[in-house]
């Protein structure tokens, strides 16, 4: 069965029986596996934890997924998704290039910050597991793609430019946590403005 037994509740009636639902099902296993990977971390946790956090039985998971590995991509799929939605939400209707740069800063920040562990994890698997690695670097490819379009630069031309504009985007997220960890901390608004600044420059000098 697709779904755990019916159990019995503390009053002696039987817990109505989950639906089959297949889409359903491999949804509520990406969210408990995205929680898991992004609190304890992919080699501490299994599949049946997994199917377990889902509601479902172990089993259940290989109806799926095939593995472990196979999950994780399919969270991260989600995840590259979200991102860069929830980029161009944040920049949209501005035309201003400053002020789109400051939102984009702003968005991916405050997303990096809430997945960090998970993205640390990802960066320890894709060293062991080649599918992992392939995965990143396909990301990577439509991550330059997004910004060339984001930025108005060349993706073919500017290439190396989009990249280290990527790179200093993702580091500055882990920066404003260490920053804001010092004593006394450096305030996030300052590290916004000098990460602007940098970043403008490198766009306008194209």
């Amino acid at each position: 069965m697709d779904r755990v037994k019916s159990r019995k509740r503390p009053d002696g009636t039987a817990r109505k029986p989950r639906p089959r639902n297949p889409a359903a099902t491999r949804e509520a296993l990406m969210t408990a596996a995205a929680r898991i990977f992004n609190r304890e971390g992919y080699f501490a946790t299994d599949t049946n934890a997994i199917a377990r956090a889902a509601g479902y039985a172990p089993a259940s998971f290989y109806k799926h997924f095939a593995d472990k590995a196979a999950i994780l991509l399919a969270v991260y799929e989600d995840y590259v998704r979200r991102e860069w939605a929830g980029l161009e939400a944040a920049m949209a209707g501005e035309t201003v290039l400053q002020k789109r740069l400051r939102r984009a800063l702003g968005f991916i920040i405050g997303f990096h910050g809430e997945w960090a562990a998970f993205r640390t994890t990802l960066r320890a698997v894709a060293r062991i597991e080649p599918a992992v690695a392939e995965a990143l670097k396909a990301s990577r490819a439509r991550q330059l793609g997004y910004l060339a379009a984001a930025t108005g630069l060349s993706a073919q031309r500017h290439r190396a430019t989009l990249l280290m504009i990527l790179g200093i985007v993702e580091r500055l997220a882990e920066t404003v946590q260490d920053a804001e960890a010092t004593s006394p901390p450096i305030r996030r608004e300052v590290l916004l403005e000098e990460a602007e600044r940098a970043l403008l420059a490198l766009v306008e000098r194209q």
